[in-house]
């Protein structure tokens, strides 16, 4: 898990307003409502929209990841992540989790990836491929059901955005894939 850090009186009670009402929106199954996406990105635009919340949040760290909401691991976890400098990962899942990534700033090129025969869910496929890559600009939030593989990359740092996810996922079996062949690793 991710470094869970203590919030100021700033931050804190406007992420456990965002966690109340995001949790609102999950199911009993732990999975997300068919409008939580929209949800999301309406509440987590509303929250940016407040410069002294923007500014405050983009100070808490220029590398790294930082959990900021989710001490309970089988529930909703909320982490900001940064990089300073251009990076890229490989495509992966979230094991058994859903997840949720926002752009707060800087640019995500996001690339989702499918089953290289169509007939499994991605994570569960020996090679995958490309499907679409989207362009992640600030304001922006994309959700990923249990299941889906995809990768991110920030040709052009600094960056930094929110990842929600239904649960810690350092404690879940994830796939990951490799770049070049898409093949599992």
């Amino acid at each position: 898990m991710a470094e869970i850090i203590q919030l100021d009186e700033d931050l804190s009670p406007a992420i456990s307003a965002l966690a109340h009402s995001l949790s609102a929106e999950i199911g009993e199954d732990d999975l997300p409502s068919d409008k939580f996406e929209n949800v999301a990105n309406i509440l987590l635009n509303g929250l940016l929209d407040f410069p002294k919340i923007k500014s405050k949040l983009c100070s808490l760290l220029t590398d790294g990841k930082v959990c900021i909401w989710g001490d309970n691991s089988e529930q909703l976890q909320i982490l900001y992540h940064a990089t300073s400098s251009p990076d890229a990962g490989k495509p992966h899942d979230h094991g058994t989790s859903w997840a949720l990534y926002f752009q707060v700033s800087g640019v995500t090129k996001m690339s989702v990836y499918r089953d290289v025969t169509g007939s499994n869910p991605a994570n569960e496929a020996e090679q995958v491929i490309l499907d679409e890559t989207i362009q992640m600009q600030p304001g922006i939030g994309v959700y990923f059901p249990p299941g889906s593989v995809h990768s991110a990359a920030h040709p052009a740092a600094p960056a930094s955005w929110i990842r929600l996810t239904g649960q810690d996922l350092s404690k879940l079996s994830r796939q990951v894939y490799d770049q070049e062949t898409g093949l599992r690793i």
